[in-house]
């Protein structure tokens, strides 16, 4: 299984991917529907983990849909960030260390806004 860190913003965010060969991966995309469904689509299923945030919700929506599984985790629980460098913070350093959190499973999840919807 694939295991990615998604550092999510509002206008781009920063991925990183290890595969289950090893291999790291990083990208830099829009946060946008297309380019999600572009870089992630044909991607095999994968463990994504994101932060707690506005649009984390939509984002966790369509990552499901494209058929991964999404956590959203409390971005105040620190062990999360152990990895990452105590240097300067970067949008690559936090990606790398929720990439990192999310193949040990140091996270704690948030509960989520589910939206019962009605069909009329």
């Amino acid at each position: 299984m694939d295991f990615i860190g998604f550092d999510l913003d509002t206008v781009s965010s920063q991925i990183c991917i290890i595969t289950a060969e090893g291999e790291l991966l990083e990208h830099r995309i829009k946060t946008a529907r297309e380019q999600l469904a572009k870089l992630l689509g044909e991607r095999p299923p994968a463990r994504i983990l994101i932060e707690a945030r506005t649009e984390s919700e939509w984002v966790a929506r369509h990552l499901e849909q494209l058929g991964h599984e999404v956590v959203v985790a409390d971005p105040n629980f620190a062990p999360m960030y152990a990895t990452r460098s105590r240097r300067v913070k970067t949008d690559k350093r936090d990606a790398r260390a929720l990439c990192e959190a999310c193949r040990l499973g140091a996270y704690q999840s948030r509960r989520r806004f589910l939206q019962a919807v009605r069909l009329m």
